[in-house]
């Protein structure tokens, strides 16, 4: 029972992050808007989490905060418990917005 507690806040935690920003909402709205089907879900979360992780490295930078740029700490444990975080906020977003798609473009569909 601890696990799914954990898994349940682990998901919760992944969408506080995607919702709590318009930026992470416009990746995922994209990825849903190039996603084709259900198989591609977890390959486009995964494409959005390396897009989160790239803008958040890179818009220091390119603001001229004076920050250098550094690689990800992909050698450390936290990231990439946060990198499968994102990844379950990312697919919980994703997969909304792809159902909303799905039903926008069926209904239309049937219209004509």
């Amino acid at each position: 029972m601890e696990f799914v507690d954990q898994a349940i806040a682990y998901m919760r935690d992944g969408f506080g992050i995607v919702n709590g920003d318009w930026r992470n909402l416009v990746i995922a709205l994209i990825a849903a808007i190039f996603m084709g089907s259900w198989k591609q879900w977890v390959p486009f979360a995964v494409l959005a989490v390396i897009a989160h992780i790239a803008i958040e490295k890179l818009a220091p930078v390119l603001a001229g905060s004076g920050e250098a740029f550094s690689l990800p700490p992909i050698m450390e444990q936290d990231f990439w418990i946060r990198a499968g975080v994102l990844a379950l906020g990312y697919m919980i977003t994703i997969g909304v917005f792809f159902l909303i798609k799905s039903l926008i473009f069926r209904r239309s569909a049937a219209a004509h």
